[in-house]
């Protein structure tokens, strides 16, 4: 037997949660795209943040009229489900995005320049279970392509000494020190999956609980 909803929502506020379901849904879709960008180390433009915002405001905006009939407590915990629901999707899009960086690297050889080391030093300390570990530095590396000169900081397990010679990959415009490892594409394509299948199913049962509480079907006449 169908349980009756605690709550009888009016037609407007139906309608709002409509508009907060698709605010949500356009946040994780903007957010997605920054965070892929960004794991990409692409231009992220303005665009998905204006998108971002907005969808963030009109959501919030859309969700105050359904705070009078939940409650305080009830919303805080809608918000904390929702933000939930966000950050389950951004880890899928993270690591699928790992995993697409990791097959692109070893899918073809990038290009690769002699490079000098100078200017190291310390950065800070590795934290290790609460407790300081092993200091962390960073060594400037200097290469050239075709005459240019270039140069990038970049973090290192320990200090060389200045002219030491290296050899630094370049990908897409990137500066990488060591290609990743070939266990790390299963590896991230595992967490995309696992992400996604937790997001897929943290989706469900939010949409049978706003089903249940009354939101997603209209009252009996």
């Amino acid at each position: 037997m169908e349980r009756e909803p605690a709550v009888t929502w009016s037609a407007f506020q139906r309608r709002c949660a409509a508009v907060v379901a698709a605010s949500v849904a356009a946040l994780v879709v903007a957010s997605a795209a920054l965070v892929w960008a960004a794991s990409q180390d692409a231009p992220t433009g303005r665009r998905w943040w204006v998108v971002a915002g907005a969808a963030l405001l009109i959501g919030f905006a859309a969700s105050l009229p359904l705070l009078r009939e939940v409650g305080s407590t009830d919303y805080v915990l809608s918000c904390l489900a929702l933000a939930i629901l966000l950050v389950l999707a951004l880890a899928a899009v993270f690591s699928a995005a790992q995993a697409a960086h990791g097959i692109g690297i070893h899918g073809h050889a990038p290009p690769s320049a002699a490079a000098t080391v100078t200017d190291c030093h310390r950065t800070g300390r590795q934290m290790d279970e609460q407790a300081p570990g092993d200091p962390t530095y960073g060594c400037t590396y200097h290469w050239s392509v075709d005459g240019r000169p270039f140069s990038e900081e970049r973090p290192t397990d320990e200090p060389y000494p200045d002219g030491h010679r290296t050899t630094v990959w370049l990908d897409n415009g990137r500066m990488i020190t060591a290609r990743p490892s070939l266990l790390a594409i299963p590896f991230w394509i595992l967490c995309a999956l696992a992400a996604s299948a937790a997001t897929l199913a943290f989706t469900a049962t939010l949409a049978w609980k706003a089903d249940q509480a009354g939101l997603l079907r209209r009252p009996a006449p």
